[in-house]
């Protein structure tokens, strides 16, 4: 929720608080997955094997596979956020697009309208036709 409303919030303040919340929240998680994947494991390998272990344990393994990969996804939404906070008040923050991929790319012109105005990029002032060089009564001052 916090990165779908993220592009809306102004304040830099504000932002840098979201980042930080969104980085405790996803390494809090990280972390906690990480205990639960240990525990699951420790607990499956003290398991005496019997009649209702193998009933279970592909529900067991399945638990801790599921949980090894709830540790990776929440270490990358960790590392995102880290990211995203060590960009500080970079501009690039405030944009809902990303204009360049490089320094080395000239800006992109301005987009052309919706095809009405004409192709051309050079389009002449207005009033040319009735612009008149000399008009009546009219006398140039001499300096």
């Amino acid at each position: 929720l916090l990165d779908v409303r993220f592009q809306q919030i102004s304040s830099v303040r504000d932002r840098r608080r979201a980042v930080l919340l969104d980085l405790g929240f996803s390494g809090l998680w990280s972390f906690l997955w990480f205990v639960g994947f240990c525990f699951l494991t420790n607990q499956w390998q003290r398991t005496a094997p019997g009649p209702g272990t193998t009933q279970a344990a592909d529900a067991a393994r399945a638990a801790i596979a599921f949980s090894f990969f709830s540790i990776l996804s929440w270490v990358a939404l960790t590392v995102k956020a880290l990211q995203r906070f060590r960009l500080g008040t970079d501009m690039s923050l405030f944009a809902t697009e990303q204009l360049g991929a490089g320094a080395g790319q000239a800006y992109p012109g301005y987009p052309v309208g919706s095809g009405v105005e004409g192709t051309e990029t050079y389009q002449s002032p207005p009033f040319t036709e009735t612009l008149d060089t000399s008009p009546k009564g009219y006398q140039v001052p001499a300096y």
